[in-house]
């Protein structure tokens, strides 16, 4: 079996990933997405911090997989802050495969990230419809 040659900016992310950690469950600023499961050998999560106009102001994540998955959830955490949640649901798995220079076995975690980053925008959503984050009510930071 041969191993998985990857770019180096798949190297760059698991050496230094950005963004990777996790805020506190119950922090109503922020909004939680995953992908994947552990029993599939490969998780994704993807907390935000969205503003009252609908723009990204920080990211977090969490991983559970191999080198592809990580540069993949790091790429993806550090190209929505500053996005809108538009933006977010539109971030296609193509596009960061390309970006990183997925191999074509490896694709997958692309779309895991993109997948958990629409789901935080999903839940944000709910959120803000719920009134947590209403502009009326001054939003939640």
């Amino acid at each position: 079996m041969m191993a998985t040659a990857y770019s180096e900016a798949v190297r760059e992310c698991c050496r230094a990933p950005r963004r990777a950690g996790a805020w506190p469950d119950g922090d109503p600023a922020v909004a939680t997405g995953s992908a994947g499961s552990l029993d599939a050998g490969a998780w994704t999560r993807v907390q935000v911090r969205v503003d009252v106009h609908g723009r990204i102001e920080d990211t977090r994540f969490k991983v559970f997989g191999c080198s592809a998955a990580i540069a993949s959830a790091s790429y993806v955490a550090d190209a929505l802050v500053g996005a809108t949640v538009d933006d977010a649901r539109v971030l296609a798995p193509a596009d960061v495969a390309a970006a990183l220079g997925l191999p074509e076995d490896k694709r997958a975690m692309a779309a895991l990230a993109t997948d958990a980053a629409r789901a935080a925008v999903a839940v944000w959503e709910r959120q803000a419809g719920s009134g947590l984050r209403s502009p009326a009510s001054g939003g939640s930071r």
